[in-house]
């Protein structure tokens, strides 16, 4: 008669005694009880893993689009101050310009077309391009800005 090795048994249990055979019995059926208790801690296991994936997908998700919303909301406010200061470069190169027009009385076209130079309508204009001219600029020094 064979020893029988309690640990790895047989896949055929012949010549085994009847003794062994409950015994063998016993053994499998202990075995089959942690595996099911196993399987059951594996499955709670990974339904909370599961759920607690799921909550920080969630939160990934809302923190990301918080993110992306500050984030453009900043890139906003620094284009509008950058543009200010361009819109303000803009506007005091106006005032010089016309300021060195009337130092020097030296007016496009001559002294005899002050009137037409210092008219409202004529500042505007040369406002309307000044700043066209620095928005291009503007535009030309970032071009990520839109």
């Amino acid at each position: 008669m064979n020893r029988i090795n309690w640990s790895r048994l047989p896949a055929d249990p012949n010549g085994f005694s009847f003794g062994d055979l409950q015994k063998a019995y016993r053994l499998l059926y202990k075995r089959l009880e942690e595996c099911r208790r196993m399987k059951g801690a594996t499955e709670t296991v990974l339904k909370k893993s599961v759920m607690t994936e799921r909550e920080a997908k969630k939160v990934a998700k809302s923190a990301s689009k918080q993110l992306i919303t500050i984030t453009k909301k900043q890139k906003a406010k620094e284009e509008a101050v950058k543009s200010g200061y361009w819109s303000g470069a803009s506007a005091i190169s106006v005032a010089l310009t016309y300021e060195l027009f009337k130092a020097g009385d030296a007016w496009p076209g001559g002294s005899s077309f002050k009137e037409f130079w210092s008219h409202e309508a004529m500042v505007s204009t040369m406002t309307f391009i000044y700043t066209t001219i620095f928005a291009w600029a503007y535009r030309c020094a970032h071009p990520d800005s839109r």
